[in-house]
Formats: structure tokens, C-alpha cells, sequence
């Protein structure tokens, strides 16, 4: 299937049920389709693996040190929980940024690797990689996209269909990132280790010592491999989720800043607004719910 077809199908979708802009699960799967109709200003929100495949629209994101920018008839695929920074850059009512995303099972994931015959992969490499999708990869979209419209097929072929997508992304270039993710004792699985171990701690005081160990590597060796899979020291990875929650907290609660800041885990909101502004470009008021600010 060409990409303008897949477009146009879920162009139909989204004006068959009337999707508001924002994610929405297809019914399919673990499968979910994102529209945006107007340019807005940079969100910002934890992203869990995944495969995308941009459909219509430009988007940028930014991730530790590094930026990307993907485009209709791109895959994004991401192996690790990221925080991330991302702002439509090419979206309006007449032509809105519209992309599938499939979320990744890591249990299907490896056994598919495992009936292709896959070696491990034991490469530190980015946590994710974009570029233009196959048409192999294209048309495995639009099959696990289809189903949506029976329950039946959905049921009996879905876990089929899914499988071709992984099957086919992990063959393409953008598969290396999960096929780094499915050797269990590999250096990306040890980081992801260290990764979920900041995400329920990064309230708290975290010794990279500690990270180190969890991660089964030297200081030195974990310190490096963590800079070249997340682009981020895991210092500012833990701010970056502190700030990630307060940036979403400031847009949807009326709690003062002061308060937010400490609900993060900053001892100081003099230096949680600094380094608010310095990541996100504005103050913490400019974004705050309270009209007091």
C-alpha cells in the first residue's frame, strides 16, 4: 500500500468517529492514532518504546542533547522510556499532523527476533531513530490499521499482524535500536535497569554509584553507555523527569509553585524556576493554571 492510501484511510477514521486532536487507541491492538490540527507550543511527557509511522505533518522533538525532526512517511522507533520535549512544526485544520503509533511488547517482541534467527546485539546506540519507513513497513501499518473495522479479523489475525510489524521493523535500519533492547544481559537492558530505577526514585537523592551497581557495570563504563543510549547524564535525566512532571503538574493543577517544585523533589524553588526557564524556555508561571502565577 502507497502512504497516501494509509493517509487517507485514517483521515476517514478520524472523521468516522469524530477524534477530537489529541492520541486515540484504534481498537486494534496495542495501536493508537495521533492528530494534531494546529500548531501549538512544546509538550512535554515521558515516552514508553514505541513504533511510529508519520503519516501526514512535520513534527520536531528533543531528547537529552539531542533534536530530531520527523516528517510524513517517517518510522520513529524508541526503545527506551524517554523524557521528551516536542512541538508540532507543520500542522493546521486543513492539514494536521496525523501518525500511527504501535507500543512495544517485549515478550513479542523477542520471540519474533527469535523465529527470524536473530543474533544478539550488544551495541550502545541512541535510544531512538528516525527515517523514512519501507513500503514493507508502510503496508504492515495499514494491515494491523485495517482490522480496526472487524472484531472478528481483529481478534483471530490481530497477533499476526502485529508480529509483521515488529518483524518487519526489526529488519529495517530503525530496527537496531529494539534489536539492542531484546538481549537480556546487554549493555541496553542493564541501562533500561538503571532507567526504571530513576523513574520511581527521581523524587529522592540518587548516587550514580547506586546506578552503577544496579546496572551490573563500572561507574565509568555505566556513566558512558547511559550518555550514548539516553543523549543525557543521568543527572539531568532525573531532572528532566522532575521537570517533565512539574511542567505537566503547572499546566493542570492550580497548586502553587512553590509547592510543585518541593512535590518533585527540589529543596529550593529559586532553583527549580531557574532551571525550569533554562529547559523550557519561559518561567514557571508563564505556564502555571493559577492566574496568580
Amino acid at each position: 500500500m502507497k502512504l497516501q492510501a494509509l493517509v487517507d484511510d485514517a483521515n476517514r477514521h478520524l472523521a468516522e468517529t469524530g477524534a477530537a486532536d489529541g492520541f486515540h487507541t484504534c481498537g486494534v491492538r496495542s495501536m493508537g492514532i495521533m492528530r494534531t490540527s494546529r500548531t501549538k507550543r512544546s509538550t512535554c511527557s515521558v515516552v514508553e518504546p514505541l513504533i511510529g509511522l508519520v503519516l501526514q505533518g512535520s513534527k520536531s522533538a528533543q531528547y537529552g542533547t539531542e533534536s530530531v525532526v520527523y516528517r510524513a512517511g517517517d518510522m520513529i522507533v524508541i526503545g527506551h522510556a524517554l523524557p521528551m520535549l516536542s512541538g508540532q512544526i507543520e500542522a493546521a485544520p486543513g492539514d494536521p499532523y496525523v501518525a500511527l503509533y504501535v507500543g512495544v511488547d517485549m515478550h513479542i517482541l523477542r520471540s519474533v527476533y527469535s523465529d527470524m534467527g536473530g543474533t544478539p546485539d550488544d551495541a550502545a546506540g541512541r535510544a531512538l531513530m528516525t527515517g523514512a519507513a519501507s513500503g514493507e513497513v508502510i503496508d504492515s501499518f495499514a494491515r494491523l490499521f485495517r482490522l480496526r473495522r472487524d472484531p472478528v479479523e481483529e481478534t483471530t489475525l490481530g497477533a499476526a499482524a502485529l508480529r509483521e510489524v515488529y518483524f518487519r521493523v526489526l529488519r529495517s535500519d530503525g530496527g537496531e535500536v529494539l534489536r539492542r533492547v531484546i538481549q537480556a544481559d546487554g549493555k541496553a537492558n542493564q541501562v533500561a535497569k538503571a532507567i526504571s530505577y530513576i523513574r520511581q526514585e527521581y523524587r529522592n537523592t540518587i548516587r550514580a554509584s547506586d546506578l552503577a551497581e544496579i546496572s551490573g557495570m563500572s561507574a565509568s563504563v555505566f556513566y558512558d553507555t547511559f550518555k550514548r543510549i539516553t543523549a543525557n547524564s543521568p543527572l539531568q535525566f532525573q531532572k528532566d523527569l522532575r521537570l517533565t512532571e512539574a511542567h505537566n503538574l503547572l499546566r493542570q493543577t492550580t497548586r502553587p509553585i512553590s509547592d510543585i517544585a518541593y512535590s518533585v523533589g527540589y529543596q529550593s524553588a529559586a532553583q527549580f524556576s531557574r532551571e525550569f526557564a533554562k529547559k523550557f524556555g519561559t518561567p514557571p508561571r508563564a505556564v502555571s493554571a493559577d492566574p496568580s502565577g
